[in-house]
């Protein structure tokens, strides 16, 4: 299956029909077309007529008026970007960009991974979105600057960040006894900085699981964050950098097969990194030493003495990073990074080491900017990978400008795919990918649009697969094998504009994305996904109405769930200019969403917080 042309003509004169919106959009006297500044495409400051990727940006007061819940309420605003639930915000989310598996998502937190080595997935319900600053979603493959996972794409989590004496605190009140209670200062020391910022959640939860007869109680979840973010200058060029992250909770989930087996967990999950950083007029550089952990301790809550299981991943990483601008078009980035990774368990192999090196070249040749970067990873028992990315872009005149670009990228096996016990393959190939991306981009006054035209083909998929053995009970033996393809095609539509006082944003999604071993159409995906959303402010208030529709999504076995429309209503009020009331009310019509077979989202929520700021 390809792209149905037309669909594809009909986005692309939605796109060109933005073209009339500055017209309208001059009576409001609002300009959103500010240069953003971005990090997560070549690792360094680029502003977004520099960068040749898609990348979406969210910022801290956008998250504040989202008021969200948890991560992927955030980044399920965003185009491209999939989200599937296992229940409320304290249930386990798996997020998808354009179409690939949620491993295919390089998740990092302030420059350094994150997640799981064991099942190669990212706790996104164990994050606190309180703590957050800023978000940025890069589409496409990167690996050829960050190494393993960026198939689909690079998810980068930047934590709070205040200037010195400013502060705030904060308390909510809501559905499901929903509790949260948050504070944060910055602090001054010498010719630098840091910021403090603390947040607790806690919530009653709901029966998430519809069908589950002996799993029929509520499903809550409490989860305390604290996280230590700052930098000291040590004169004009020499800067001392920090961050850490420490996320500890429990969670009560649901035993869908009424099994027995746990249904509840502890995590505590940590981040930090050290680093110093040098800035000359051509020459930066970076030396980062950084750790993450993933610990969860799963248990069954109605068994006394409790029979814990336990998972662990330890990341160590050390990476080095330049850029250094030859001429006044032409730069050059490059960089090494070291990691080690190591489980938490009965392994024929517990760790492993992992490096790799990259180069990117960009130039500038007035209207036309090219990159180019090439990378090469070495892990250890597994081949070795390199990977590409060929970027060009040309500003036909100060308004359009179209870009395309291709790209491989990879994707290790998990420990647990090559040596859970039993069960595991050594074997292994990593999966790998290709893709393609043609993006148009309209900037101009108070509008804001691109549509983009990508394709992405994966080989080497794991999957189980029969061996040809059977053990001593005559039962063929299965064993994680490279057996399976996928070709995703899709369009992306994005339009940020101001209009008669409010400002709009509005993205679409189609997917084809089929599994091309058996032509059908991948598991967890829809074909369409919409995002919009409409914010106004008038004196003291403030507001901001999201809505999303989630076409019928592929459950496999020709099932379908059921499309879905979701409203959801953020109301603020500055009482002075420290205080605020803030109103929230999620799927305001109360209609019934699944987005992962017999597992309910909450139906109707509301919530009011009071905050305090101090600037």
């Amino acid at each position: 299956m390809g792209i149905k042309p037309s669909k594809i003509a009909l986005l692309i004169s939605g796109v060109f029909s933005l073209t009339a919106l500055p017209t309208m959009a001059a009576e409001s006297n609002q300009s959103i077309t500010d240069e953003t500044i971005t990090v997560t495409g070549t690792r360094f400051d680029r502003t977004s007529q520099q960068q040749l990727t898609v990348i979406n940006t969210v910022e801290r007061a956008d998250i504040e008026r989202l008021n969200p819940k948890s991560v992927a309420d955030v980044l399920e605003t965003m185009p491209g970007v999939s989200v599937v639930r296992n229940g409320g915000a304290g249930q386990n989310v798996s997020v998808s960009l354009r179409g690939t598996n949620s491993s295919h998502v390089l998740v990092i937190v302030d420059g350094v991974k994150i997640g799981s080595a064991t099942l190669g997935s990212v706790s996104f319900n164990t994050l606190s979105a309180e703590n957050i600053e800023r978000i940025e979603v890069l589409k496409g493959p990167r690996a050829s600057v960050w190494g393993s996972d960026a198939i689909g794409g690079v998810i980068q989590i930047f934590t709070r960040q205040l200037k010195s004496d400013e502060g705030y605190i904060a308390a909510e009140y809501g559905s499901n006894e929903y509790l949260r209670g948050s504070a944060s200062v910055g602090l001054a020391h010498g010719n630098g900085s840091s910021t403090l910022a603390v947040n607790h959640e806690q919530s009653d939860g709901y029966d998430v699981y519809q069908g589950a007869e002996s799993e029929t109680d509520d499903d809550g979840y409490q989860r305390n964050s604290f996280s230590l973010k700052g930098e000291q200058n040590l004169n004009e060029q020499w800067q001392v950098l920090w961050s850490g992250q420490y996320d500890k909770g429990h969670t009560e989930f649901d035993d869908i097969y009424g099994s027995g087996a746990a249904d509840e967990t502890d995590y505590a999950n940590h981040v930090w990194h050290v680093g110093t950083q040098y800035s000359g007029e051509q020459l930066s550089s970076k030396l980062t030493l950084s750790q993450s952990r993933d610990y969860n301790e799963n248990y069954r809550g109605d068994q006394k003495p409790q029979q814990t299981v336990d998972y662990e991943t330890k990341r160590q990483q050390v990476s080095w990073n330049n850029q250094y601008d030859v001429t006044e078009g032409l730069n050059v980035n490059a960089g090494v990074d070291w990691a080690n990774e190591a489980v938490l368990g009965d392994y024929a192999q517990d760790e492993r080491d992992i490096l790799g090196a990259y180069i990117l070249v960009g130039q500038q040749w007035e209207q036309l900017l090219a990159e180019v970067a090439v990378r090469y990873d070495d892990v250890e028992n597994i081949d070795s990978e390199t990977t590409y990315n060929v970027s060009l872009a040309y500003q036909l005149n100060d308004q359009w400008r179209v870009s395309a670009t291709t790209g491989t990228a990879f994707k290790v096996p998990t420990f647990n795919d090559l040596y859970w016990p039993g069960s595991g393959n050594p074997e292994l190939l990593s999966e790998t990918s290709t893709s393609y991306d043609i993006t148009l981009d309209y900037r101009h006054e108070a509008v804001n649009a691109y549509i983009s035209v990508f394709k992405n083909d994966i080989d080497n998929l794991i999957a189980w697969a029969p061996t040809g053995a059977y053990d001593d009970y005559g039962w063929e033996i299965w064993l994680p094998d490279n057996i399976n393809q996928a070709e995703i095609t899709g369009v992306e539509l994005s339009a940020q504009f101001a209009l008669l006082n409010f400002e709009h944003q509005v993205s679409y999604t189609y997917l084809d994305a089929e599994d091309a071993t058996t032509g059908d159409m991948l598991v967890g995906r829809s074909e369409s996904e919409l995002n919009y959303s409409l914010s106004y402010q008038w004196q003291e208030f403030d507001l901001l109405a999201n809505y999303h529709y989630q076409s019928k999504r592929y459950e496999g076995y020709d099932q379908y769930l059921d499309a879905y429309h979701q409203v959801d209503l953020s109301l603020g009020y500055a009482v002075t200019d420290n205080w605020q009331l803030r109103v929230k009310a999620n799927n305001i019509f109360d209609e019934e969403i699944i987005s992962k077979a017999n597992y309910l989202s909450p139906g109707r929520e509301l919530f009011l917080s009071v905050s305090y700021n101090a600037l």
